[in-house]
């Protein structure tokens, strides 16, 4: 498939909808009690040369010598380009979803390799591969903004969008509510499959990651001029709004929230690492790196 560069911005739809009368009840307050209680690692102090696969200088296994040794359980190699994206089916990981430079995003079996479904329709390298919170969906996004969402029990595609540039893709973490942000600074919310529609409005400024809080209620954006909001997704509303400056001065690359839901942390390319409050969206502790 042709490899191309990003397109510019071209939304592929003007409508305007009502959006405080949509997901009036969509999302409860979700609490996840699960705890990982695997452990099928080599531990750091354990592993000797031979387990991974690493020999001194003049030995049978170093380099020149011998194959670089291979332990994978499966390889995918469908791909016809660099794959940009990758994410595993939740709990039990039987399923993985990539996404790549050939324009094309697949789902497949984690054991075996075999392809369960093939993305096909995107106009652009894939770079958004999402499951939803009970592997029931994925979503696939591209650069030109073309969000498809497929139903992994029939393969078949259920929904589809285009917003313009997408920088991210996030499903909510425990209903079918799918989130998007965009160049423009515009984050979308969708209710899957209906399609209903909010919009988190921007300030000009690329929206370059997101979060939805484990209340399932709010949601903090952080943008590229190092700026961070709060909003209630389901009036649209900003809760707190922390400008550039006050708490980084460059774009925010990532956060993460505590799970009682009143301390977020934010990282950024300033170099910094800051904690605060979602209550009020007040610094409470910048850290230098």
């Amino acid at each position: 498939m042709q490899l191309k560069d990003t397109p510019p911005t071209s939304p592929c739809s003007n409508e305007t909808m009502d959006y405080n009368e949509l997901f009036e009840d969509e999302v409860e307050e979700v609490i996840d009690g699960e705890a990982a209680s695997s452990n099928n690692y080599i531990e750091a102090n354990d592993a000797s040369d031979e387990d991974i696969g690493i020999g001194l200088e003049g030995s049978e296994n170093s380099e020149g010598n011998n194959p670089v040794r291979d332990d994978s359980a499966s390889v995918f190699s469908h791909h016809k380009g660099s794959v940009f994206c990758c994410h595993l089916q939740p709990k039990a990981g039987r399923l993985a979803v990539t996404g790549a430079e050939d324009d094309m995003a697949y789902v497949w079996e984690t054991h075996s390799g075999e392809v369960v479904l093939q993305c096909k329709g995107h106009k652009d390298s894939v770079t958004c591969v999402r499951f939803n919170y009970d592997g029931s969906y994925v979503a696939t996004g591209d650069m030109s903004g073309v969000i498809q969402v497929w139903k992994i029990a029939n393969k078949l595609q259920v929904w589809e969008t285009c917003i313009g540039d997408l920088t991210w893709l996030r499903w909510h973490h425990g209903a079918n509510v799918l989130l998007a942000g965009t160049e423009s600074g515009e984050v979308y919310v969708w209710r899957i499959p209906g399609g209903e529609c909010k919009v988190l409005p921007g300030h000009g400024d690329k929206a370059d990651c997101g979060l939805m809080l484990p209340d399932g209620k709010r949601m903090a954006i952080g943008y590229a001029d190092g700026s961070l909001k709060i909003f209630d997704t389901k009036t649209a509303t900003v809760l707190h709004h922390v400008p550039q400056g006050q708490a980084h001065t460059g774009t925010i690359t990532d956060m993460d929230c505590h799970p009682d839901n009143n301390l977020l942390i934010s990282s950024s390319v300033d170099g910094h690492a800051v904690v605060l409050k979602t209550q009020t969206g007040k610094v409470s502790r910048p850290v230098l790196f």
